[in-house]
Formats: structure tokens, C-alpha cells, sequence
């Protein structure tokens, strides 16, 4: 593939449920980090993380179904993101591995009570709709690992004025036909995440939150020395 950086490798591995495709970074071993990325792209975003990863790990990155080079299986929206974690869970079990260290990036959400817009019960944007979606149970997991919330200053799209919210946009006039706050309110998502992860840590469980300036959505591709660091840090156990 001429999209493959030197150093980088990219296989087909079949499970159970599809055949995924995985990118990994040629004779590394140790501790598996697995790489997943969001919405409009594929695992080749990760490759310059991977390949700057420190030697003891072993950088991987999948591509989610319907992107890249995975099979194109359609994604059951009513199952919130239960699909993509099936797929991950059974490219882990395909892999052999005991563990892995998940970094994941992007993705966004819809609501459904603005006239004429609602979630439908197909495609990956429509899993993250609060009637699909549910991360209520988060505080309830067990084990807890440790989570590393990592996000740019500048980001527009997990925002709480987020530009991709049509009920912020509805608010302020940039799209018509807003039905009002009681019927759909703006999604202050940097906030809503804050909450969720506080809850997670009352229940026992343990996050840190970075923020990296002078960075928007893909603080990995804009600030990756400053992205790596944090990384490390989270990985090493500080």
C-alpha cells in the first residue's frame, strides 16, 4: 500500500463477526497499544504515533468496519456503539492478546427532538444518539482501568459550543427552525464528558484530563510531541 509509511505493516485478520484490517509497526513487541480511530478516517492517522511510540510497546491500529480496508458491514445503530466494541473485543481475541492499552479518537453525537431531524437505526454517527447510546453504566465497570482524557484547547467538535451540535447551531441563529431549549437543547459535550469521567472516579475509578494548546480534533497530529508525552506518561503508570 503506498499509504504505508515505512516501518509500517497492514494485515487482514479474520474473527468471528468480520474480517478487520490492522496496521502494526514491524518487530515491535511488549505491551499491546491499540489504536482506534473516529468518524471520516482510518488507522493510517495513526501511523506517525505509532511509529514515534516507545520501543517497549507494540503499536497497533484498526479499521473500523466500513472504513478502510475492513470489511463494509453495515453498523445496527439501535445497538448504540456495541458494534465496534464486538468488533474490537473479537480482533483482540483474533490477536492473542491478554490486554491492551485502547486509545481512541473523535466521533460525534446527534439528538432526536427538532422537527424533522431524528437518529436513524443505521450508520456510525447515528450510534452515538442519546436514545442509542447509553454510558450511564461507566461508574459500574469492573476492573477500572485508568483513562487519560486527552483534548485540544481549540477543538470545535467536542465543544461545549460545538459546531457540530445543530441545537448550539439552532440557538444562535446559524440554522433554522431551532424548536427551543426545552425541546432540544445545546450539548455542552466538553462538560458532559467532565461529568460521566467524575462519576467514574466517585465510583473508584481513576481519569486525568490534558488539555494541549494549540490544538483542535487531532491534537496527535498537530501537537504530537506534546500528545506523545501525555501518552507516555498514561502508559508508564504516572
Amino acid at each position: 500500500m503506498e499509504t504505508l509509511l515505512p516501518g509500517v505493516t497492514a494485515e487482514r485478520v479474520p474473527t468471528g463477526r468480520l474480517t478487520v484490517a490492522v496496521l502494526s509497526v514491524t518487530g515491535r513487541a511488549g505491551p499491546a497499544v491499540l489504536f482506534v480511530h473516529g468518524n471520516v478516517s482510518s488507522s493510517l492517522f495513526w501511523q506517525p504515533v505509532m511509529l514515534a511510540l516507545r520501543g517497549e510497546y507494540r503499536p497497533l491500529a484498526i479499521d473500523l468496519r466500513g472504513f478502510g480496508d475492513t470489511d463494509p458491514e453495515p453498523v445496527d445503530a439501535t445497538r448504540g456503539v456495541r458494534d465496534y466494541a464486538d468488533d474490537l473485543a473479537t480482533v483482540i481475541e483474533a490477536l492473542g492478546l491478554a490486554s491492551v492499552h485502547l486509545v481512541g479518537w473523535s466521533t460525534s453525537r446527534s439528538v432526536d427532538a427538532w422537527p424533522g431531524f431524528a437518529p436513524g437505526d443505521r450508520g456510525v454517527l447515528n450510534t452515538m444518539a442519546p436514545t442509542h447510546f447509553r454510558i450511564d453504566g461507566l461508574p459500574a465497570v469492573e476492573p477500572k482501568p485508568p483513562v487519560l482524557w486527552l483534548r485540544g484547547a481549540d477543538d470545535v467538535i467536542v465543544s461545549d459550543t460545538s459546531l457540530y451540535d445543530l441545537a448550539y447551531l439552532g440557538s444562535i441563529g446559524a440554522v433554522p427552525g431551532w424548536p427551543g431549549v426545552e425541546a432540544w437543547p445545546p450539548q455542552p459535550m466538553v462538560a458532559q464528558t467532565r461529568a460521566v469521567l467524575d462519576g467514574y472516579a466517585a465510583a473508584g475509578g481513576r481519569y486525568r484530563e490534558v488539555v494541549i494548546d494549540d490544538a483542535g480534533h487531532g491534537p496527535h497530529l498537530e501537537q504530537p510531541q506534546l500528545f506523545l508525552a501525555e501518552l507516555h506518561r498514561h502508559l508508564s503508570g504516572a
